[in-house]
Parts: structure tokens; C-alpha cells; sequence
């Protein structure tokens, strides 16, 4: 009570709307905090450590508590508009199921509100808390065409020394391989490792200890951006160390137990180099008093004025901004909770089934066996003329187990959900080039899609370049993701995917996602995604390979898509 008879009339006022739209938050982004702690918990996102960096953020506002009286002043309609523009992204965000988008405008609202009701000082004092914050945005599984060029740098980097110590190492892709008797080992540096998760981690930390204990703007930055080589080159360290453990110890070993730890004495060593570093740049302008314990500039908080807490009389716009945000927040909140679910675009532009040829090219359907002991396959060609047995539904006879085949993986019908539409054909020209073509239709979960980066790695094969190439066909080009790989043991490949929906085309899954929030915020509907994957070997490296594939797809598109014309198609089948 104390406290409250200590405040003047204006920031009772604005603490209580500060109060109301904390409750209006608990509402409007319950969702989303579930959302992140399930990502924090994915190992896809490695976001370990995101349950501190909140922590963080509240201390430093905790240690700076003295200053506040000084740095808030009248409201702001700069922040207003700031606060108004976030809140929007919170409900692109909500509406577009994205909790990535939703957790960006909840950082942006913690640090704009602020802004509106307390003006430009108040904003400065909480600059850095709030950016701290943006540490708890899951982007490891949106950052793939970075972390797999990362992971070739560390490859090729690890390759040449331990070739230079005496370790006769390939590199293919991102994978290591030792084929010396005596110390085989094949060492992928596959999504986890590419050095991602301990550089976000480090950096984390070093964006905290630049702040407390560097004085100057410049040195705080030149210490934060040391945090990426440094994580890198430890990243390479420990890629380096497990070669030699499975030399010395043996690759069961080495990918075991070792492999599991070694990441921590690296990670602290690269820790106390941040330190080391930092000390150096402190040592540098000997004229400079040295930091004070907080991180804050003496003369950048003096060039703050003053504002009298004593000051009980209500601005025009205080008043203005205080009523705009509780009304736009009680406003969001009930749009929440009344505004209908976005409507399911039940047609579908693709024309099912796959043709059965495609010029030179004889198709057949491929068929899974969904035992875990066996997990064969088999091409109905091949089925049909070992003279297989076909069962009373359709369905074949696995040759190898005697189970029944299904049209779909074990993993495909296991991870994807019901309503997702998946189509299977591969074809053989009579030269030995194969396509094999995978069409997926979405459903109404998000999850009916996702980039065949996430699955190359888990089944074994090895990423060595990826990027996009230009493919004519149809009177239009189109940029494909293109993806070379192999699995050791067989024989290197094209993984090349595209998105399709009825009025888009694009091979960027983030573009296709922000595409995706658009339509379900703004015109309300969830609209069908089709993604094409081609699986082509021999790879498709030289214009003469791009050519016959752009013919091919001349012939196989208008067979496959009709824009125009919009056809109800079943369910995934899952016999």
C-alpha cells in the first residue's frame, strides 16, 4: 500500500493498464507459451537454452530498477504505433497457427507497451531485456539452407586436418569417412552438429556478459559478434576429437558415449575464450573509466531527462494512448474467442492417380512393407513378374517377410496426419534414368508438409550441396530446391521439391508459410498445398540433365495439375 500511496496519478493509471493487458495476454497467448515449451523440448530446435534467457532478462531489469524513475516520461505515440503493429503480428501469428510469428510480437508488445505509456526513456531502459528475449525464438528448423553449408565448411575444415596430422580422412558432403584397416569409422555432421545449437548458445551468453561487463557500444558488439567464429571453431574441435577417439577407440565409441559428452568441455572452453576476449577489449582505451557492474554508460543515462514522479497531472495523450491500448487489447481478446475457424479448401487442383507412363518413361507404384524387420520395398513391376501374391483388397504380399504391403512408408504413416493425400509413381527410362515422384497434398494440419531436409539425415543419406536450379516447362520457370545426396554404399542422387497451391507456386518453405498465415488471417480459409519431390539418379548436375528433365516435366505437369478445375480426392490410404 505504500508503494501504491507513493505513486503519482500517472503511473497508477498506467500501471493499471499495464495490469490489464498482462490479463488480456494470459489469454491471447496461452496457446502459444504450451507451443514453445513443446519446442523448447523438440532436440530438432535445440533450444535448451531457452528456459534461462526469461530469467535473464527479468534480472537485468531487476539490477537497473533504480533508473527507472529517470528514464520513463510522458506517453508516446510512436510506441503506440509500435504496440499497434505488434499486436497485429500477434494475431497474424494466432490466426496463422505460427507460434514462432505469435512469440516475436509478444517480445515486441513487452517492450512497446512500455514505449507507449512511458515514452522514448522507457523504451531505452528496456532495449536490451526485450531483445534478450528474442533468444527464445525456435529458428534451427527454418535456418536449413544456412546450417547445411555450415556443415560442409566444418567437413571440409576437419578434413584437411586430420589429414595434416596423419588421419587419412574424405569428405563427402558432410560426411567424414576413414577407410584405413584398422581405423574405419564414417563420421556424418549431421543436423544437430552443425555447430547451431552451441552457437545460439554461446552467443546467448556472450550478448549477456558484453552487456554487464563491456562500457562502450562498439566493444559490446565486437564481443557479441566473436561469440559466432568462436562457436564455430569449437564446433570443428569437437568434430575433429570424435575422428580421433574412433581411430583410437573405435566408431562405436567415438558416436556413443563420447560423442554425447564431448560437446560440454568444448562449449566451456569456448566460454572462457569469450572471457579472455573480453578482457582483451577492456584493456583497450586505458583513458576509459572502467564498466560499472550493470553494463550502463554514465553519460547516455544522464542525457536522459528527468521526468518528476510527483507529476499528477494527466496528459491528452496519456489519456489518448492509455484508452487506445485497452481497448485494442480487450478488442483482440474478444476477436480470439468469436472470430470463426478458417475455412478447409476441401478440392484440390492435382489429378490423381499419377499417369502411368510419361513419354519414354514407364511408371510403376512403389510398395512398403510396414514390418520393422524388414521395412522392404518393392516396385509393382517387379512384384507382378517374380509372380508375387496379390491379396483380395489389392494389396501385395511382402516377398521378403510374407506381411502385407501398403502404399506408404512406416514412417509416412506413422508421422503424417489422416487427411494427408500422398501419391507414389517411379519411372524408368530404358537408359536407366529414374524419377521417382512423390506428390503430397496437405490436409488441415500444418503438419502434412515439411522440407525432406528434416528426413534425408535420419535415413541415413549424406546432404553434399543444396540450392536451387531453373527448370522451363509449361510456358513458365520455376527455381526448385535441389538437393544433391548419397548413402554410403550406393549410388549419389537429386532430391528437387516445389510447392504448388492453387494460385502459387514457390520453393521456399518459409515463403510458403508466411503465404499460408496471409490466407488464413486475412481471407480465412486454409488453402491446399501440393509439394512435388523427385528422387533422380543418376544426379542432376549438368544442363543436359536439367534439359530431359524439363521435358520430362512438360509431358507429366498438365497430366498432374489442373488449376482450373478443382476435383474432391480421398485420404491418404492407409491399408
Amino acid at each position: 500500500m505504500r508503494i501504491l500511496k507513493q505513486m503519482s496519478r500517472n503511473d497508477l493509471v498506467k500501471w493499471g493498464v499495464v495490469v490489464l493487458l498482462s490479463v488480456f495476454a494470459c489469454f491471447l497467448f496461452r496457446q502459444m507459451f504450451d507451443h514453445v515449451l513443446i519446442m523448447f523440448a523438440d532436440p530438432r530446435e535445440d533450444m535448451s537454452h531457452g528456459y534461462v534467457i526469461p530469467l535473464v532478462s527479468i534480472f537485468i531489469i531487476w539490477k537497473q530498477r533504480d533508473k527507472w524513475a529517470t528514464a520513463k516520461g510522458d506517453a508516446s505515440w510512436l510506441g503506440l504505433v509500435c504496440a499497434v503493429f505488434f499486436l497485429a503480428l500477434a494475431f497474424l501469428g494466432y490466426r496463422g497457427g505460427q507460434t514462432r510469428i505469435a512469440l516475436v510480437a509478444f517480445i515486441g508488445l513487452v517492450w512497446s507497451v512500455p514505449f507507449a505509456l512511458w515514452g522514448l526513456g522507457a523504451a531505452r531502459f528496456l532495449l536490451f531485456p526485450a531483445a534478450y528475449l528474442l533468444f527464445t525464438v525456435p529458428v534451427s528448423s527454418f535456418i536449413d539452407f544456412f546450417t547445411i553449408h555450415l556443415r560442409i565448411f566444418s567437413s571440409f575444415i576437419a578434413t584437411g586436418i586430420l589429414n595434416g596430422i596423419g588421419i587419412e580422412v574424405q569428405q563427402s558432403g558432410t560426411a567424414l569417412i576413414c577407410t584405413t584397416a584398422g581405423s574405419q569409422f564414417n563420421v556424418d555432421v549431421a543436423e544437430p552438429c552443425s555447430g547451431i545449437r552451441s552457437l545460439f548458445a554461446l552467443m546467448a551468453l556472450t550478448a549477456a556478459w558484453a552487456y554487464f561487463f563491456q562500457r562502450t557500444f562498439w566493444k559490446k558488439w565486437v564481443l557479441f559478434l566473436c561469440s559466432i567464429p568462436v562457436a564455430i571453431l569449437g564446433n570443428m574441435a569437437r568434430i575433429i576429437s570424435i575422428c580421433v577417439v574412433a581411430v583410437l577407440c573405435g566408431e562405436k565409441t567415438a558416436l556413443g558415449y563420447y560423442h554425447n559428452l564431448a560437446g560440454y568441455p568444448i562449449f566451456l572452453f569456448g566460454l572462457l575464450l569469450i572471457m579472455l576476449i573480453s578482457d582483451r577489449l577492456n584493456k583497450i582505451g586505458k583513458a576509459e573509466s572502467p564498466a560499472t557492474v550493470d553494463g550502463s554508460d554514465e553519460k547516455q543515462d544522464a542525457a536522459v531527462p528527468a521526468i518528476s514522479a510527483s507529476d499528477d497531472h494527466l496528459t491528452v495523450r496519456t489519456i489518448c494512448v492509455t484508452i487506445v491500448l485497452t481497448v485494442l487489447g480487450g478488442t483482440a481478446c474478444y476477436l480470439q474467442q468469436t472470430l470463426q475457424e478458417p475455412v478447409f479448401n476441401e478440392a484440390t487442383f492435382i489429378h490423381t492417380p499419377l499417369p502411368n507412363r510419361v513419354g519414354e518413361y514407364v511408371g510403376t507404384t512403389p510398395w512398403f512393407c510396414h514390418n520393422e524387420t524388414c521395412l522392404a520395398s518393392f516396385g509393382e513391376n517387379k512384384l507382378v513378374s517374380s509372380g508375387g501374391a496379390k491379396l483380395e483388397d489389392g494389396s501385395w504380399k511382402c516377398p521378403a517377410c510374407g506381411k502385407k504391403l501398403y502404399h506408404i512408408s512406416l514412417g509416412e504413416k506413422t508421422e503424417l496426419p489422416d487427411d494427408t493425400q500422398l501419391y507414389k509413381r517411379n519411372y524408368l527410362s530404358p537408359d536407366g534414368v529414374s524419377y521417382n515422384v512423390n506428390v503430397v497434398i496437405s490436409g488441415r494440419s500444418r503438419g502434412s508438409i515439411h522440407r525432406a531436409e528434416f528426413c534425408l539425415p535420419s535415413q541415413g543419406y549424406t546432404m553434399e550441396q543444396a540450392g536451387t536450379i531453373p527448370l522451363e516447362f509449361g510456358g513458365r520457370t520455376i527455381h526448385p530446391r535441389c538437393i544433391h545426396a548419397i548413402k554410403t554404399g550406393s549410388v549419389p542422387f537429386t532430391l528437387l521439391y516445389w510447392f504448388e497451391s492453387e494460385n502459387r507456386t514457390c520453393s521456399s518453405h518459409t515463403r510458403r508459410i508466411l503465404m499460408d498465415v496471409w490466407d488464413r488471417s486475412v481471407h480465412n480459409r486454409i488453402n491446399r498445398w501440393a509439394m512435388f519431390a523427385f528422387t533422380i539418379s543418376p544426379p542432376v548436375d549438368t544442363p543436359e540433365s536439367r534439359k530431359r528433365l524439363s521435358e520430362f516435366l512438360q509431358e507429366f505437369y498438365p497430366e498432374v495439375v489442373h488449376k482450373n478445375k478443382g476435383s474432391h480426392v480421398t485420404p491418404m490410404v492407409q491399408q
